[in-house]
């Protein structure tokens, strides 16, 4: 019996676009994948560089992609999780100096950006008047979105920035102060350019990213160990896959044949194909290409690109001269007309690095930054947004054929998720499906299968034994008792309501039969997804565990008048619809009156007893070591009663218990218990306070996830 030989397909171009192409295309059997990248290494912009700070600590900087949200990067995202990348919260801020105006200011650093000390601008008119002008733009902004056609790919109204501005009356202080700069740090482009933008395709670009409102943008993070920890894992796969990579191997020529496509490069001289995805640069593709269509060319050479050389070095003195407006961005407008604008990112703050040196990367910074503290130097290049740009960018599905389809981060606006989906938009053009079964496949020993969208699910799942849950959601009458032990002996109890409610009961807006209030996505796990659901199962996915096949009971209160405050969510996950025995996982998310949260995957026994190391800083007497015993069970059976407990062993020996017990009782007319207990715990931290128990510092909150610690078990008061 003949075997089918797997289709050939060639990848040209190792950035985002290109290694999503192959590892999606690597997933299916029938495809061989060959990478081509002309570099010596793989990855375009995902370029991290590993430096020794003045102590000796060995740290991994990012100078190309840096940032991604959970929300507004789907097929980055999906890869992340496929591959297992760990990720962790990144800071998000902005700063702006114009050295000829002297103003120094920083958004989301709340007052003291806006109000630096020493730089006086309480006292400037014209920057109050601006601070005002700043939500009409985003109102006005969202209006020229709301009368497209298509908002997220806006290209009938090409109305420039400049225009728009024109028309709405925005005062040159406002444009020079923050639209231009905020353009040109996105886009790393300077401020004469930015006026060209089309405003329409701008504001979509920020309006997907949350920037189009003073509240509300999504959760940043950053990849744990810097982007070539993706980079490194995707390549993997793809060669455990049977593909092929090959670095140091610049492509010469690409010409399609009426049965397959030639590809030319430096080392194998001419092979053939039976597809072929370019991956590069417009003009890099439009050089490779042996014989374009009139259509090609056109397209390809309307696509122009600005190049920026990225330094990354340790001179802060290209920072604001405001400490309290050192911000993640950095945007700076020099004296003169002629010298170039400078952009400057601090990865300390972005990338959370453990040191006290502050690791920068400059744009347009060769003559300001001092030579001798430039670690390494970089040239990259980022799409331009001009009218005829983004006509020609809409027709860019019009140059793929059946054989030879192009991708890159210009097929969008120009980021690591416009590459991604490009990526995948390519192999899908080429009949390649990335199968969802593919998507934890390697990684866990428990593979349930993929779980069915919620319409579909049953709403009548076997509950089994009598005072079992059986309905979506459930009120209980809760007690909650606090005992401290040292330095002084303190206790306090509050009577309080939760909901236990089926996650897949849950409505897209939060709502559930049987509940006051609304359980949302935002309020749990990274906080930019719709549902707690999709939460919950990226959360298990980044621990080796696929359960969305499975029930899941959430105990927690919902969001009601605008406001949320769970001290302890738990959620009790199980392998299939029925629910039954002991959970496949158990997870504890706790949360803070400072706004932070963590989620703990518990490994937890017949009882519902597990031990996991403390990792978020909760209480201000209280600091981030030791670690938890902790009680969960699923509610009862029988009674339907739920009963939890933490007890918390200091480093220094200390222990303090929480216990909660509940029964079924009626729901509350209001729900307000959320905002009592939030109310009552800044009640009794006073009260602390007042008797002089140690504050304790609190720390930057990073982890959003811990798995189980591995002390002995002991049995806890709280048993």
């Amino acid at each position: 019996m003949n075997q089918v030989r797997p289709r050939r397909l060639a990848v040209v171009g190792s950035g985002v676009a290109g290694l999503t192409a192959a590892y999606v295309a690597s997933r299916s059997s029938d495809v061989h994948v060959t990478l081509l990248e002309a570099d010596t290494r793989l990855g375009g912009h995902a370029d991290t560089h590993h430096v020794t700070d003045p102590t000796g600590r060995e740290l991994s900087i990012d100078s190309g992609f840096i940032v991604h949200n959970r929300h507004t990067y789907p097929v980055l995202v999906r890869l992340f999780d496929e591959l297992g990348v760990p990720t962790q919260a990144s800071e998000m801020s902005m700063s702006i100096s114009d050295e000829e105006t002297g103003l120094e200011w920083a958004g989301a650093l709340g007052r003291r950006g806006l109000f630096p000390a020493g730089a006086g601008n309480q006292k400037h008119p014209r920057y109050l008047k601006m601070l005002g002008e700043i939500p009409r733009f985003h109102r006005q902004a969202r209006q020229l979105l709301a009368r497209q056609s298509d908002p997220s790919r806006p290209t009938e109204d090409l109305t420039t920035l400049a225009e728009f501005l024109d028309r709405g009356r925005f005062s040159p202080y406002f444009r020079r102060h923050f639209m231009e700069p905020v353009v040109a740090a996105v886009w790393s482009c300077d401020p004469d350019t930015a006026r060209d933008y089309p405003a329409a395709y701008l504001f979509a670009f920020l309006q997907h990213h949350g920037m189009l409102q003073v509240f509300g943008s999504p959760t940043w993070r950053t990849v744990t160990g810097g982007s070539r920890a993706y980079v490194d894992r995707l390549a993997a796969a793809v060669r455990a896959a049977g593909g092929d990579i090959r670095t140091g191997t610049p492509v010469v020529a690409v010409r399609e044949t009426p049965y397959a496509v030639e590809v030319t490069t430096t080392g194998a001289g001419r092979e053939e194909y039976d597809a072929v995805v370019l991956a590069t640069h417009p003009d890099h593709a439009l050089t490779m290409l042996d014989d374009p269509t009139p259509l090609q060319r056109e397209l390809l050479a309307a696509l122009p690109y600005t190049h920026n050389t990225a330094l990354l070095h340790t001179d802060t003195s290209v920072m604001p001269g405001a400490q309290d407006a050192w911000a993640s961005w950095n945007f700076r407008r020099p004296r003169t007309a002629q010298d170039r604008v400078q952009v400057t990112y601090d990865l300390t703050r972005l990338q959370r690095l453990d040191t006290q040196t502050h690791y920068l990367v400059t744009l347009g910074g060769e003559d300001v930054v001092d030579p001798a503290t430039v670690l390494v130097r970089r040239d990259y290049a980022h799409p331009l947004y001009t009218p005829t740009s983004v006509a020609a960018r809409a027709r860019l599905p019009e140059i793929n054929s059946d054989r030879l389809v192009f991708a890159g981060a210009y097929h969008g606006w120009g980021f690591h998720e416009d590459g991604a989906r490009s990526g995948l938009k390519a192999v899908e053009r080429l009949g390649i499906d990335w199968p969802e079964a593919s998507r934890y496949t390697g990684r866990s020993s428990l593979t349930i299968g993929t779980r069915r969208p919620f319409a579909a699910r049953s709403s009548s799942i076997p509950r089994g034994k009598s005072g079992r849950i059986e309905t979506p959601a459930t009120s209980y009458d809760t007690t909650l008792v606090h005992k401290r032990r040292e330095p002084l002996r303190n206790s306090f109890q509050l009577k309080s309501h939760l909901y236990v409610v089926d996650l897949d009961q849950v409505s897209e807006r939060g709502r559930v039969d049987g509940a006051r209030g609304r359980f949302l996505g935002r309020d749990h796990f990274d906080g930019d997804t719709v549902s707690v659901r999709e939460g919950l199962d990226r959360f298990l996915a980044r621990h080796d565990l696929d359960l969305r096949a499975g029930r899941v009971l959430m105990a927690s209160q919902p969001r009601a008048f605008g406001h949320c405050f769970n001290p302890i969510s738990v959620h009790w996950c199980w392998a299939d619809e029925r629910g039954d025995g002991r959970p496949a996982a158990t997870v504890v998310e706790v949360h803070n009156t400072y706004g932070d949260r963590h989620a703990y995957l518990l490994d937890t026994d017949a009882e519902g007893r597990g031990r996991v190391d403390k990792a978020m800083y909760v209480s201000p007497f209280h600091g981030t070591d030791g670690y938890y015993d902790v009680l969960a069970p699923p509610p009862d059976p029988v009674t339907g009663a739920v009963r939890l407990g933490i007890t918390l062993h200091t480093d220094a020996g200390a222990r303090f218990d929480a216990g909660l017990t509940g029964v079924p009782g009626p729901a509350p007319l209001l729900p307000l218990a959320g905002l009592r207990s939030s109310a009552l715990i800044r009640v009794h931290g006073i009260a602390l306070w007042a008797r002089r128990v140690p504050i304790q510092k609190r720390p930057v909150h990073e982890s959003t996830t811990t798995a189980p610690a591995t002390h002995p078990f002991e049995e806890g008061v709280l048993r």
